[in-house]
């Protein structure tokens, strides 16, 4: 015999509640019918006053459950979308609404797609969470539909004219790792005491180990000074690198990282680029009480920046006030068989070079309310000049244990004029700015190209 599943009545009961509510606004229900890839009708707006047609939609999704919403509470519920019906309704030219319906309780809730899934984080969580009481979907709702349907980023849309772009990412491609991680046992069981014995030895220059469990990881020789005395001989182990970079073993993953954050580290060290470990972040040491200057490859250009300034008092010239650092977070991540090394650039604050500043949170924020993207691509230019090149003194500063390579680009067939994303970078600057923050010239002469 012929079956129709139950999910398919309770679909159609959440298609007819959307009708409902569209002719009590008003409004004209046109249900797509027959086969379709994601979208259950749209709604024509109509002047309930003159009973004119207006030429205005909005395209409808419906998905509609029997029993409890997902995360629901008092206030809120959750929806978490389907990647192919995502990409398929942000690839749209028309605006389309979700609308997560209890037909049995007569409970509708509805959210702009485009509009909601312009947060970056929102897209890769796929995950919507409606407020039961902003998103109501009832007739009431009707005001809000024409807003986003006749509004800039509503109506039926004409796709952007073919514009190929390069994307520069912010993903350095590691080009060389250790060959080899020796594994033994130790009786260590904190890192801050064989950093010691390591002083004790006359060689705190070494950081290239890891310690966890009572297992000493290391691209040093285990069975050679100053490891000799640290590690049980009798357990010492050569492993390939390339066994853990590939391994699909989380652990083993986790290790390798591990491993690498400490190359990184003595790395950067070369270059008088400070770890603060409460915030596992890089940055560059200040040189006394004068801003510290330094020449790198910026694309085609050289370039000059200053990435430490120095700003006195206001009360007495005489007196530092803070030290305005750039700064590093670095997360190596891997994409199929390639590690790469993924720079977000950002700024400490210290009030002597080494102790974080008064109000550290507050001179962050306020700097990255003001800053904008090409200050941003500078300072990740910055950052891949310096790993990928060695520095200024190129020869001096070679590190024999990891290479990076270029940073990682994308060719598109589809851009986007600089135009219209910067004038929506201005508005939401403009927003955040209305916090209060402690105003100082925090981009004085930070670039110079040449």
């Amino acid at each position: 015999m012929k079956k129709i599943r139950q999910q398919s009545i309770i679909g159609e009961k959440g298609v007819n509640l959307v009708q409902r509510v569209a002719l009590e606004m008003g409004c004209l229900w046109h249900p797509t019918g027959g086969v379709e890839a994601g979208i259950d009708g749209w709604i024509e707006f109509r002047d309930t006053q003159t009973e004119e047609m207006l030429g205005v939609f909005v395209f409808v999704q419906s998905k509609a459950t029997e029993g409890a919403f997902q995360a629901e509470t008092m206030d809120t519920l959750e929806y978490r979308c389907d990647e192919a019906d995502l990409e398929y309704w942000l690839s749209s030219t028309a605006p389309i609404i979700l609308v997560r319906s209890r037909p049995a309780t007569n409970e509708a809730y509805w959210v702009p797609i485009q509009e909601y899934f312009r947060d970056p984080a929102r897209r890769r969580s796929r995950r919507i969470t409606f407020d039961k009481r902003r998103d109501r979907f009832d007739s009431n709702a009707k005001g809000a539909l024409f807003a986003m349907s006749v509004g800039p980023a509503g109506g039926i849309a004409l796709a952007p004219p073919p514009k190929s772009e390069t994307l520069l990412s912010n993903l350095l491609k590691v080009e060389e790792y250790p060959k080899c991680i020796y594994v033994a046992e130790t009786l260590f069981r904190s890192a801050r005491e064989l950093s010691q014995h390591l002083r004790a030895a006359g060689r705190p220059e070494v950081v290239e180990w890891v310690l966890r469990s009572g297992r000493l990881l290391s691209i040093g020789d285990l069975r050679e000074d100053p490891w000799v005395s640290l590690c049980d001989q009798g357990t010492v182990d050569e492993i390939a690198a390339s066994e853990w970079a590939m391994s699909d073993d989380l652990d083993r993953q986790k290790e390798f990282v591990q491993v690498l954050n400490q190359c990184l580290r003595a790395m950067l060290r070369r270059h008088d680029v400070l770890f603060w470990h409460r915030q596992e972040r890089y940055y560059f040491a200040s040189t006394g009480s004068k801003p510290r200057r330094l020449r790198h490859r910026a694309t085609r250009r050289s370039s000059v920046r200053t990435v430490v300034q120095v700003y006195q008092s206001l009360r007495d010239t005489s007196r530092v006030s803070f030290y305005r650092h750039n700064a590093l977070e670095a997360q190596f991540r891997r994409f199929a068989d390639n590690w790469y090394l993924q720079i977000t650039p950002t700024y400490h604050f210290t009030r002597d070079g080494r102790e974080p500043a008064p109000f550290y949170e507050s001179l962050l924020k306020g700097i990255k309310v003001l800053e904008r993207n090409p200050a941003v691509r500078g300072q990740v230019l910055l950052w891949a000049s310096l790993l990928s090149t060695g520095g200024p003194e190129l020869f001096e500063h070679i590190y024999p244990h990891l290479r990076f390579g270029r940073l990682a680009d994308f060719r598109t067939e589809l851009g986007i004029e600089d135009q219209v994303w910067l004038s929506r970078e201005e508005d939401s600057a403009n927003a955040e700015a209305k916090v209060e923050i402690p105003v100082l010239p925090l981009f004085s002469d930070t670039e110079e190209i040449e």
